[in-house]
């Protein structure tokens, strides 16, 4: 059932890596052009800062936390008599610590590659976190609801992953997932500039129509599917934007992170605060449109 990719034609050149997009299923990959520097565990080794597992300073963590929030509260709603959760790609914990703490999950369960978050999560906030490859793990009992996000997009088997979520979960269950979406109007703006392209992580790139027609194909029905998001979009787009106006690669987002002292931040952080409004205001526009920056999904297992 695993589609091979045969027939495929180029869909964007950038340095060191070629897009594909296959003409059967829809979904576009990368090819690197030079060998991969490191396994998965290596590439994500500094991903997340020691103890604390943050990747900014302490508004935008709060930030994050308050988002996370909102994600379990979502992952709630899908069903409000579930009581097991598996978050795949549980990034620092927050999402499963909240579930537990607050939406009364019996079962919240994650899976971190990156060390440093999984001992935060596994240490910091005592949860059941496995710090091992989704495929590589057999679990003793099924889910209610399974959670990928922005994860689908950095594994090597993205069929396998959705052949294995299916497996996991109980009978009527759950799937919430979103990855970035390559039919976003940034990145047919601003091309190899689109801050989600991220080829250093991002292996394979979906449309809402590609990703909805694999999850079909894996025995889901699709429920809910749209492309704004609170936390991504607005973002996403005037990162971009900034990319294409400075030709630089996501100085501003980096420095988020880094905390450089260079001059050019101003200049950088000036142009975001300009056009982080009108980037809102599209996005908010195209709500209802297949052109946000993200594709969010809440799928059933169609038994």
């Amino acid at each position: 059932m695993i589609c091979q990719h045969e027939k495929t034609e180029i869909a964007l050149e950038t340095s060191g890596h070629k897009l594909y997009r296959c003409l059967f299923c829809g979904i576009i990959f990368s090819r690197a052009t030079e060998p991969a520097k490191g396994t998965p565990v290596e590439i994500y080794n500094d991903y997340y800062k020691p103890e604390t597992a943050s990747r900014f300073g302490l508004v935008l963590e709060t930030l994050v936390k308050a988002f996370r929030f909102w994600r379990a509260q979502k992952i709630a709603s899908l069903n409000p008599s579930a009581r097991s959760v598996l978050d795949v790609g549980s990034g620092r914990g927050w999402t499963l610590f909240f579930l537990k703490k607050y939406f009364n999950y019996e079962t919240a369960v994650g899976t971190q590659l990156a060390v440093n978050a999984y001992r935060f999560s596994k240490e910091k906030l005592k949860l059941e976190i496995y710090n091992q490859d989704l495929l590589e793990i057999s679990f003793e009992k099924k889910f209610d609801i399974v959670s990928s996000l922005h994860v689908l997009e950095h594994v090597n088997e993205p069929e396998r992953y959705l052949e294995k979520i299916r497996e996991i979960l109980n009978q009527r269950g759950w799937l919430f997932i979103e990855v970035p979406n390559y039919q976003a109007w940034s990145r047919r703006l601003v091309k190899r500039r689109w801050l989600a392209l991220d080829l250093k992580h991002h292996l394979f790139f979906f449309t809402p129509a590609s990703l909805s027609a694999l999850l079909e194909k894996y025995g889901f029905q699709i429920k809910k599917i749209r492309t704004f998001s609170w936390e991504y979009s607005a973002f996403t787009s005037t990162q971009s934007l900034v990319n294409l106006l400075t030709g630089s690669d996501s100085y501003f987002f980096n420095w988020l992170q880094n905390r450089s002292s260079e001059l050019k931040i101003i200049w950088h952080a000036l142009l975001f605060i300009i056009l982080f409004w009108p980037c809102l205001l599209i996005n908010l526009c195209l709500y209802f449109s297949k052109s946000g920056e993200v594709i969010t999904i809440s799928a059933q297992k169609n038994d």
